[in-house]
């Protein structure tokens, strides 16, 4: 125990006397966290729009009074036609066009369905959609303000349909993206810090040196991960600090439980480095190689994309990434507050992964310092 003690004691030296170390483990992350998390948004916001109103009624008119007060919309005021619409698109100079046909007004009063047309730049289909989702959110509102205007039959609802978004009411991405992001600094700083780590003592020649020491293999490896991880777990930490004084989101579930996940997917990441340390000669093999399994366990993790949205086959490759287990533990318990005796089977699969790769990356050590 004394010896392991010295040899954790040696790694925070050696960490605190590299400045580097320090920017990459504290301040990146924040920063990272920042920009990050308001860059990378599915929420629409400011979509250029034009109106072309063939029917110049009081209801249209009332159309372009919200276009011009919603966040959502960039009014860029009215077109006379659908083909003038069409080229402002065509051109990139609007995103949206909402066409009201001709007697419009009096067909709504009449207690007909009259269609409204809109015409959408398709090429990012995401935010098309969302944007037409927009739009008929924007529809259905104005329905309810015209309906005392049309005929006593219109007011007549066989069935009314509520709908109440639990978990995350505002719809705001920030909220689901935020958490993946730590998630995402756990893997980074672990894949990153202990494969330079292992590889600049070989660089160096310290690694043999402490080897022919009474060190054993096992001491010489908790003496590198028990730092690290300690230090993780501290940008973990600032980390949700950093989210509830930036984004107001603070977690809603049990903080031991999610430190304990955390600190469990952090071991998963040490060992992974350790591992990429044993083929790797330079820190730049060890960089390249962090950054390959990181670029793949970040596509994999459903971070960016649903994995209910990825073929078959790419599913079955998800189950061997630990970031996919953490990435929903780390929403379920943030956003949620889900008890850990639900999340038990991405536990479990987190933990036998994380103890596969320590005991590979033990082995493999042993073989590549012989």
């Amino acid at each position: 125990m004394q010896r392991l003690l010295y040899l954790i004691q040696k790694e925070f030296r050696q960490i605190v006397r590299e400045k580097i170390f320090i920017g990459i483990i504290f301040v990146m992350p924040v920063l990272q966290l920042v920009v990050i998390g308001f860059a990378v948004t599915t929420d629409v916001k400011n979509v250029s729009t034009v109106l072309v109103d063939e029917d110049n009624a009081s209801f249209s008119r009332r159309l372009e009074d919200v276009l011009q007060t919603s966040d959502v919309f960039y009014y860029l005021g009215r077109l006379p036609n659908v083909a003038a619409a069409r080229a402002w698109i065509t051109e990139g100079k609007a995103q949206l066009a909402i066409v009201i046909p001709p007697g419009f007004e009096r067909e709504v009063k009449s207690g007909r369905f009259p269609k409204i047309m809109i015409l959408l730049d398709g090429v990012d289909g995401n935010s098309a959609g969302v944007t037409a989702a927009y739009v008929n959110l924007l529809a259905r509102r104005l329905q309810r303000e015209w309906g005392p205007q049309t005929r006593p039959l219109q007011n007549i609802h066989l069935l009314t349909l509520e709908t109440r978004m639990l978990y995350n009411p505002d719809l705001k991405s920030v909220n689901n993206i935020v958490p993946g992001i730590l998630a995402m600094l756990i893997m980074i700083i672990t894949s990153y810090l202990t494969g330079m780590s292992i590889v600049r003592e070989k660089e160096i020649g310290t690694l043999e040196q402490l080897m022919v020491t009474p060190i054993r293999n096992w001491e010489l490896l908790a003496g590198k991960i028990i730092p690290l991880a300690l230090i993780v777990m501290a940008v973990f930490n600032v980390g949700m600090v950093a989210a509830r004084l930036i984004f107001g989101l603070w977690i809603k579930g049990g903080i031991l439980g999610l430190e304990l996940m955390a600190a469990l997917f952090a071991l998963s990441g040490l060992s992974l480095g350790i591992l990429i340390s044993t083929v790797a000669r330079t820190q730049q093999q060890a960089m390249f190689l962090a950054w390959f399994f990181m670029v793949f366990s970040l596509l994999l993790s459903g971070f960016f994309i649903p994995i209910e949205n990825m073929p078959p086959t790419i599913q079955a490759i998800t189950y061997l990434n630990p970031a996919r287990y953490f990435m929903v533990i780390i929403r379920e318990i943030y956003l949620k507050g889900t008890p850990l005796k639900y999340l038990w089977g991405q536990a479990a699969a987190m933990t036998v992964f994380g103890a596969l790769m320590f005991i590979l990356a033990s082995l493999r050590f042993q073989k590549r310092i012989a």
